[in-house]
């Protein structure tokens, strides 16, 4: 979890940076946007949504982000004849809904998309400078962490071999056809 809580230790400053500067940019768009996401999630589901600003949807995004992607190591298990025999113990070969499941899992981790993560400043939109800036404040601070962890893993060739499947989420996307998404499923 130390990499884990790394990335982590970002979301909160991050949401707040993100939030100060669509709220310079323009008070008054902000203002709306804010009301109108609060009042949608009062109106979304069952659920009694506690969600009172952007700012709290941002880190809610983010941290679910990070923790989405560090699934992409477990789902590979999917794959493992090892762990899949437990599915339905009892039986010698596996039926359709065995199967199903298999797939299911193994096509949760199949694709990945450039620029599409947390804290990303790199996809091709054009934003204002002063969100630009924030965003590319995270996405710097973060990549350098994947960069760092990727070198100190890579030192440990015996655990990396053995372990490099799970150890390997935190490193920098496309490091083992992972990343820290929000969009995995594309």
């Amino acid at each position: 979890l130390t990499e884990f809580n790394k990335h982590c230790e970002l979301i909160k400053p991050f949401a707040t940076d993100t939030a100060n500067a669509l709220r310079e940019i323009d008070q008054d768009k902000y203002t709306v946007a804010d009301h109108r996401l609060k009042d949608y999630l009062k109106k979304c589901g069952t659920f009694k949504s506690e969600i009172n600003c952007l700012e709290q949807w941002v880190e809610l995004m983010s941290v679910t982000g990070v923790m989405h992607g560090g699934t992409l190591s477990m789902t590979r298990l999917f794959g493992q004849s090892d762990i899949m025999r437990y599915i339905n113990r009892n039986a010698k070969h596996w039926d359709l809904a065995d199967v199903n499941v298999i797939v299911g899992g193994l096509g949760s981790v199949i694709g990945m998309e450039d620029g599409r993560r947390v804290m990303s400043s790199t996809t091709n939109a054009d934003y204002a400078p002063k969100l630009q800036a924030v965003l590319d404040e995270y996405d710097e601070t973060s990549s350098a962490l994947k960069e760092a962890y990727k070198a100190k893993i890579m030192d440990e060739r015996d655990v990396f071999n053995n372990y490099g499947w799970i150890l390997s989420d935190f490193c920098p996307d496309g490091f083992d056809g992972k990343q820290l998404t929000m969009t995995t499923y594309i």
